[in-house]
């Protein structure tokens, strides 16, 4: 975790405290702007930046070691803003929040940090970080020459940058609905590949840039259920296929009727899933031996996330690894032929 909040309620109480306890003494001093400091954490001296922000709900602290919110102006701007969207959320909604209050914003923080990341890449992608630290006045020159330079991939930036916004929003809303005793589902008839073509509209340069070709099935077919629910689901099991496939490979949706489902298959050549991991995996705060020897990043919080939305559609998952022998070896990691499936009550198809 690079980031830390402290939340306090508009009488003063502590809501939530995420600062780790060996820099809780910088919440003792007066916090009055933005501010650059050097703390001590993880046995290392470290660069920080600091800030606290109030409104009619409360005041939050946000402190991030994050090298590109400590560099940057512009970006711990963009920060700032979701941090005061999460004290919003939090104080509105703590009572009728179901678990503990620390477990719930930090998973909060993931679900958001992970989105924030994907609108800083895109807006350094088309306007580099060093402009941004400039005069406002010369900013404003060169971005109107890139836009006028590059206009349809400002276009698509500006695209992304809604969809990606459009998924902050609703994962505040689907979130509430995940921790609250009797959340409000609302079930209208959608068309699954419709939802499935659009969050996948978000991710299909990743997949792209990783070489891997995505195929959809057609399939006509509509059933009851909440589309913001079920879009973050799909948010997060394409972020992670994009994360655990195989490059060069293929990654395969297929639509499916058995028995008395409706199916959604993900077929894929990702990370080997060890038979012990299957009933695991779902598991908060479990992550599979083959994704620690990948990346030691990650809060084993995805997968446990996809599981939870799940249910509040009435839907299940399975996984199934290794459904072939086909599999390859890059880097000491070994890829297997694996299927991830969603089923559907088939009674639920319009």
């Amino acid at each position: 975790m690079k980031v830390f909040y402290q939340i306090t309620d508009i009488s003063g109480k502590i809501v939530l405290n995420s600062f780790p306890t060996e820099i809780r003494h910088l919440l003792k001093n007066e916090i009055e702007k933005i501010e650059k400091v050097e703390i001590q954490y993880l046995n290392k001296k470290i660069k920080a930046k600091i800030e606290k922000q109030s409104n009619s709900n409360g005041s939050i602290i946000t402190l991030t070691i994050d090298e590109k919110y400590v560099n940057s102006s512009r970006l711990f701007t963009d920060l700032s803003r979701m941090s005061l969207m999460m004290l919003d959320n939090i104080v509105s909604h703590r009572n009728n929040i179901s678990l503990n209050q620390n477990e719930y914003v930090q998973e909060l923080i993931h679900n958001l940090t992970s989105l924030n990341t994907y609108n800083v890449q895109e807006l350094q992608l088309l306007i580099p970080q060093s402009i941004l630290s400039g005069n406002i006045n010369k900013q404003k020159e060169i971005i109107k020459k890139i836009v006028n330079d590059k206009p349809n991939v400002t276009t698509e930036t500006l695209l992304k940058l809604i969809k990606y916004n459009y998924a902050m929003k609703v994962e505040f809303s689907v979130f509430e609905k995940t921790v609250m005793q009797n959340p409000n589902v609302q079930k209208i008839e959608y068309s699954v590949r419709e939802i499935i073509l659009s969050v996948l509209q978000i991710f299909i340069e990743d997949f792209d840039y990783k070489k891997i070709v995505v195929s959809v099935d057609s399939n006509e077919k509509r059933i009851h259920l909440d589309y913001e629910i079920l879009f973050v689901s799909l948010f997060y099991i394409f972020e992670n296929a994009v994360k655990y496939c195989c490059s060069n490979t293929s990654f395969k949706i297929i639509f499916k009727e058995e028995q008395n489902k409706y199916i959604v298959v993900f077929e894929m050549l990702s990370l080997r899933i060890e038979d012990y991991e299957i009933d695991k995996l779902c598991d908060k705060k479990f992550r599979a031996k083959s994704a620690i020897q990948l990346t030691s990043e990650g809060n084993g919080i995805g997968m446990n996330r996809i599981l939870k939305t799940l249910k509040l559609n009435n839907a299940e998952l399975e996984i199934l690894p290794r459904i072939t022998p086909l599999a390859k070896t890059r880097n000491n990691l070994q890829y297997e032929h694996n299927q991830f499936k969603i089923k559907f009550d088939k009674n639920r198809i319009i």
